[in-house]
């Protein structure tokens, strides 16, 4: 009893085939490749199982549909619909986890790393209530179908507000006024967002591309070998979410637009929306292609597709390196034979809610209130540390 029947299908086709149990964990551990069709699958697949090109995993999958149990019984991925339905004895599928990859190039054979799908994925656990999910989530995905927000959130729109903000300023000495600014487009619930504000589209998957991201480097780190990306032609590739170095890019980008209007309009007196508009996004077409010292000498562009990529941005050791003439530093250096790996964590964000990560208020309120704690508790910490008698006691 360790043979289970697995089902795959997407808008188009079904196919399904007997595999081993211990499939099961690469299977679902490639939905956090966010794969809309079986070709995608196959292709987020080769990240957890090695074979040779003329005999891959799924060879033998065949259509049509076939949702009868065999051997230790059944697991079903629709694609379409982002449900997984299974009736097994062997290994549960789940959400998240840890899943099995090969390491050729490593000290060991293989190793674990952790995976989590997007919280959009519902997994069922019969064939019956899978049917059922599986038509209610298809017809409510066809009507909110995956679109890029990129022309939105980086376009005309964003441009627009910056220009219009700025020229209906009625005094441009107003303290606080870039952040409000930026805090009002972020919470404006847009039509062509789908009533969504610019902050929501951020936020709604950057928890699950950055987990993503962290895995892909755990991988990387124990089998010094890069994960295959995501194609560029995969919808989730063209259609992609947003991690943090997106967020933290377009906050940075917005502050550096503002600030040049700003000092436009407190030099020349009014401002004319249009023209500023096409000189704004001119501006805006050079930034995102100079590169920058402060993200490793990348463009912003660079930073931002090799996100929509799923690719970390690797450094070596001694790129890292603090003090070139520091004997332990080079030491260390020479001693590390696995990537190092670079990551945008927003420090330099204002401290209000509207540039924080946290999707509500009462979650950033909580946060808030931790920090104030741990600095308290640091605080009389260093007091107590400070008063207390040279010997110890």
């Amino acid at each position: 009893m360790s043979y289970v029947r697995f089902n795959l299908s997407d808008n188009d086709q079904c196919i399904s085939g007997d595999l081993h149990g211990s499939m099961t964990d690469p299977l679902i551990a490639s939905l956090t490749a966010e794969p809309e069709t079986i070709p995608e699958f196959k292709s987020a697949l080769r990240r957890f199982v090695k074979s040779e090109s003329d005999w891959p995993p799924l060879h033998g999958f065949r259509g049509p549909e076939d949702l009868e149990p065999f051997d230790a019984g059944i697991v079903a991925i629709d694609l379409a619909s982002r449900t997984v339905g299974f009736d097994t004895t062997y290994s549960i599928p789940c959400a998240a986890g840890r899943v099995r990859v090969p390491c050729e190039f490593a000290d060991e054979d293989e190793a674990w790393i952790p995976y989590k799908v997007p919280d959009d994925w519902t997994f069922v656990e019969s064939m019956a209530l899978y049917r059922g999910t599986r038509n209610a989530k298809r017809n409510d995905r066809q009507r909110r179908a995956p679109f890029d927000a990129r022309p939105i959130l980086f376009g005309r729109p964003m441009i627009n507000c910056i220009a219009t903000a700025i020229s209906d300023m009625p005094d441009p000495n107003t303290d606080d006024i870039f952040a409000d600014i930026h805090a009002d487009w972020l919470l404006s619930r847009r039509k062509d967002l789908r009533d969504r504000s610019p902050r929501d589209v951020f936020l709604e998957k950057q928890h699950s591309i950055d987990f993503d991201l962290q895995s892909r480097s755990l991988q990387w780190s124990i089998t010094k070998v890069c994960p295959p990306p995501l194609p560029k032609d995969s919808l989730a590739y063209l259609n992609a979410g947003f991690g943090t170095h997106e967020w933290v890019l377009h906050y940075d980008l917005f502050r550096y637009l503002l600030a040049d209007a700003y000092e436009r309009r407190r030099s020349g007196g009014h401002v004319e929306i249009e023209p500023e508009i096409l000189r704004l996004s001119s501006l805006r077409d050079e930034w995102l292609r100079t590169p920058d010292t402060e993200i490793s000498g990348r463009t912003p562009l660079e930073i931002i597709d090799l996100e929509r990529q799923r690719i970390n941005i690797a450094m070596s050791a001694n790129e890292t390196l603090i003090d070139e003439n520091c004997p332990c530093c080079i030491a260390l250096a020479e001693d590390f034979d696995t990537p190092m790996f670079w990551f945008l964590d927003g420090c330099n964000m204002d401290d209000r809610f509207e540039f924080s990560s946290c999707k509500t208020l009462d979650e950033w309120t909580a946060r808030q209130s931790d920090k104030r704690l741990a600095r308290e508790f640091e605080r009389e910490h260093r007091e107590s540390v400070g008063h207390a008698p040279r010997d110890g006691r």
